[in-house]
């Protein structure tokens, strides 16, 4: 196990999600998101870097079955299909660095609400960016929040990058172009405001 691994291990196994700065009671701006890029449920979802996120929640409530949650932690996953009851074999779940990850299927929408701004090492957003190019499908739409220009740059003891757009697109490989970016206030468990920007990204020639 890897020392970020073991990192976030040890968040998910010594506290409860709703006592992690990053804690969400709805994910309403993500579902927005998907609303805006004409989401519906026949689509294959991956959210990377899940966590114990209530998204998963709201997308199987929606009619979503084809659902990939990844998240380092095993002990967030567990969390997760916990809390789904009866639902928590409708997920895939996955164990797994995202930056070394490989899937035996595309997915049509690629979710990560706060993975990518922790790669600090300009290979680790390489080998990431390479992974989703070869896992969107061709009319897929990938969204990518991190913490905007104005947010934080450390979280849970780590270091960040902050984003704006000319950031993201500097990261982009030349078969991923960005369509839209929003901004987004989270205001974590202890009433502190963050300031997030989310991506919107697809193919190139994705028409």
């Amino acid at each position: 196990m890897s020392s970020t691994q073991q990192h976030w291990q040890q968040l998910y196994d010594s506290r409860r999600p709703e006592q992690l700065g990053w804690y969400q009671q709805s994910p309403d701006f993500s579902l927005s998101l998907f609303d805006e890029i004409g989401a519906d449920p026949s689509l294959a979802v991956i959210d990377a870097g899940c966590g114990a996120s209530m998204l998963v929640d709201s997308l199987i409530q929606q009619g979503y079955r084809n659902i990939t949650l990844l998240d380092l932690s095993a002990a967030a996953l567990e969390t997760v299909k916990t809390r789904l009851g009866k639902n928590g074999n409708i997920p895939n779940y996955r164990t797994q660095d995202i930056t070394l990850a490989s899937f035996p299927a595309r997915f049509d929408i690629w979710h990560d609400r706060a993975v990518f701004h922790f790669l600090t090492e300009a290979q680790d957003r390489k080998n990431y960016m390479a992974t989703l190019a070869r896992s969107l499908t061709a009319q897929g739409h990938a969204i990518i929040g991190t913490f905007s220009m104005t947010g934080p740059d450390s979280c849970s003891g780590l270091q960040v990058v902050q984003y704006d757009e000319a950031r993201m697109n500097a990261e982009l490989p030349d078969d991923l172009e960005l369509l839209k970016s929003r901004p987004s206030t989270h205001i974590t468990p202890s009433g502190k405001p963050q300031q997030y920007l989310y991506f919107i990204i697809r193919h190139k020639y994705a028409r």
